[in-house]
This record gives structure tokens, C-alpha cells and sequence, in this order.
């Protein structure tokens, strides 16, 4: 088991550290605010879009610019997969018009709360307030 350092604590960054972490890893995620997650209260006017419900030939076609390039990533973890990670983390999704898809309470911090949960259950340590000012290898 190898130990890893995710800096940043947005989407991304929660999501990097729960795959890393299911993968058996040892998973420390650093974050310089008070509260993970602050962009994604502003995402879908603070609903958070968490993204489309489209199959994948829809999907790769609203791609402006080199959609092969996503097609590995999209076939190990597709929309359809992060919507039954959020649901089994509690939370119940709705799906909009333009099949955008939203938290049925339409509360951004939810899905925060989601992958809050999400990493906790994997093992990650967080830690807020842990700004990192250089990176000596």
C-alpha cells in the first residue's frame, strides 16, 4: 500500500482521493479553506448539475474538441456509474430537462455531504485549513 497526497478538496479532489483509496492506497487529502467542496455550492445555481444522463453516444457528441481522448476514462467510470456512487451515498438524483441531472432536494451540499461520506467510508483523511505552500520531492 502506497501513500498518497491529494491536494485540493473540490470535486476532483474528493473524487481522486476515494478512487485512490478503493484502490488500497493510503489517501490524505490536504484543503486550504474551512469546507470541502466550496465550488460545487455554485454549480447549478448552488443545486450542483452533477452531470448528464445522456448515453454515451449523446455524451461524447456535445464534446466540442477530441472526444476520444475522454474514452478510456468515460468506459472505466461513466455518468451512469456516478450517479449510483452518489445514490448509494444517500443522496437521490433527479434528471432535468436536457437531462441534466441534480440532488432531488436541488441542495448543492448534499452531494458534498455525498462524497464527504463517500470518502470517509474509503478510509481518507482530510484535513481543512492545510494550505500547501511547496512540494519538496
Amino acid at each position: 500500500m502506497s501513500k498518497i497526497i491529494i491536494i485540493g478538496g473540490g470535486a476532483a479532489g474528493m473524487m481522486a482521493a476515494i478512487a485512490a483509496a478503493d484502490q488500497g492506497h493510503q489517501v490524505t487529502l490536504l484543503e486550504k479553506n474551512e469546507k470541502l467542496g466550496k465550488k460545487i455550492y455554485i454549480t447549478g445555481k448552488g443545486r450542483c448539475n452533477v452531470t448528464n444522463d445522456a448515453d454515451s453516444d449523446a455524451f461524447f457528441k456535445n464534446i466540442p474538441r477530441n472526444p476520444r481522448f475522454l474514452y478510456s476514462c468515460y468506459a472505466a467510470f461513466d455518468n451512469r456509474t456516478l450517479m449510483k456512487r452518489i445514490e448509494d451515498a444517500g443522496v437521490k438524483l433527479k434528471v432535468e430537462r436536457g437531462g441534466r441531472v441534480f440532488p432531488q432536494s436541488d441542495k448543492a451540499s448534499d452531494i458534498t455531504k455525498a462524497l464527504e461520506r463517500m470518502m470517509s467510508k474509503s478510509g481518507v483523511r482530510v484535513c481543512l485549513r492545510s494550505k500547501v505552500k511547496e512540494i519538496l520531492p
